[in-house]
């Protein structure tokens, strides 16, 4: 019998009970939808050239500048990675961070590695079509660039630091996070002096890690419109997801983070709790909670920690145990520990390449699952611990 990873009445029901019914319910339309109806509708839509998206060639002619971070400034035709391009003049769309040129043509792939550029900005496309403003979308999709220009607010100097999806950890850190060590060196090598556009709605943990990060206030937008019109868009490069941009944040961040360590219990291990997620939550929680404590752990809701107290329980930690999630983001900060990663139904392996990126000693143990929840066998467990000690 296949067991549900993605719908399921008890994940509906957590969902509603934190944001109510109505939210929960568009909620699950629009996952259902863009999974199974919104995906081959556009991406016919791609493929035929109906979306107006500007084209590889089209992109190397728009820029004014193209700077290699690592290097010397490149020519337009070599896109390599990291890099940080100024097209000129344009339109950032804040709800999903899209970016058209000052004509309305959508920015094609050109920013994302070449295997998941193409699944990135449909699904981008997505979400801007069918879930946010209809108005904006029409006009986006009729490059009506009076109604564009009626709807947007004037900027000067702007990169759209939104993540692609603005309520995740994992996507915030280690998708977007590493630009702005590209970006301070572009600064550092042109005369711009850049804003950093962030989500309208954004998570603390996104406040914190900028003020972690040393950016000034100063240089810091919150979207307060749709539609930004900008003399100046500027585009970092998708990140080379390398040891060397998640040393950057690790270093930066733990350089000012300085929370009360005992207060927070630094030096335990660390059980992460999903207790309050709305699914892959550990039921029986407090079976693995009595067990693990034989070994030093405690258990944590990080969500109720701030983004300095996280990392340096991660940094101190000697074995850390969660289930699949975005709290295992912090294994960056790990120093000599080990992550446990239990999963159940639902199996992905970011937190795998991001453990061997970082040298961290990484096992994962596969657990029963109960719907979209996973029942943990604490002997199984204790056998996995006791073979790392």
């Amino acid at each position: 019998m296949r067991t549900p990873t993605e719908f399921s009445y008890r994940k509906f029901k957590r969902k509603a009970d934190k944001v109510g019914y109505r939210e929960a319910t568009l909620a699950a339309t629009e996952l259902a939808s863009r999974r199974v109806i919104l995906w081959p509708i556009v991406d016919w839509l791609y493929n035929r050239g109906t979306i107006p998206l500007l084209s590889h060639d089209e992109f190397q002619r728009q820029l004014t500048l193209l700077l290699n971070v690592t290097d010397e400034t490149e020519p337009y035709g070599n896109l390599t990675a990291p890099f940080v391009a100024s097209m000129g003049p344009g339109y950032v769309l804040t709800e999903t961070g899209l970016v058209t040129t000052d004509d309305g043509r959508i920015l094609n792939t050109n920013l994302f590695p070449p295997e998941q550029g193409r699944r990135f900005v449909i699904a981008k496309l997505i979400w801007q079509f069918f879930f946010q403003n209809t108005g904006l979308s029409v006009d986006l999709f009729r490059q009506n660039i009076k109604s564009l220009d009626a709807r947007s607010i004037s900027a000067n100097t702007v990169v759209p630091l939104i993540p692609r999806y603005i309520d995740n950890y994992y996507h915030w850190m280690i998708e977007t996070v590493p630009t702005i060590r590209y970006l301070e060196t572009f600064e550092q090598k042109t005369e711009y002096n850049v804003t950093y556009l962030i989500p309208g709605e954004a998570p603390s943990w996104l406040y914190q890690t900028l003020n972690l990060l040393e950016i000034p206030e100063s240089k810091i937008e919150q979207a307060s419109c749709s539609v930004y019109k900008c003399d100046q868009v500027i585009l970092p490069s998708f990140p080379l997801q390398a040891s060397s941009d998640y040393e950057w944040i690790v270093s930066r961040i733990l350089r000012n983070a300085a929370p009360d360590r005992k207060a927070i219990g630094a030096g335990n291990n660390v059980f992460i709790s999903r207790s309050n997620a709305v699914e892959r939550r550990i039921v029986n929680d407090d079976e693995v909670m009595d067990t693990l404590s034989e070994y030093g752990f405690e258990r944590y809701l990080l969500e109720n920690n701030t983004v300095e107290e996280n990392s340096i329980l991660f940094k101190e930690a000697d074995i850390i145990v969660g289930a699949h999630g975005a709290g295992l983001t912090d294994l960056i900060y790990c120093d000599g520990a080990t992550v446990i990663e239990i999963f159940g139904s639902k199996v992905k392996n970011p937190y795998r390449r991001l453990a061997e990126t970082m040298n961290v000693r990484y096992e994962s143990l596969q657990c029963t699952p109960e719907s979209t929840d996973i029942f943990v066998e604490t002997d199984r467990l204790i056998s996995k611990i006791e073979s790392i000690l």
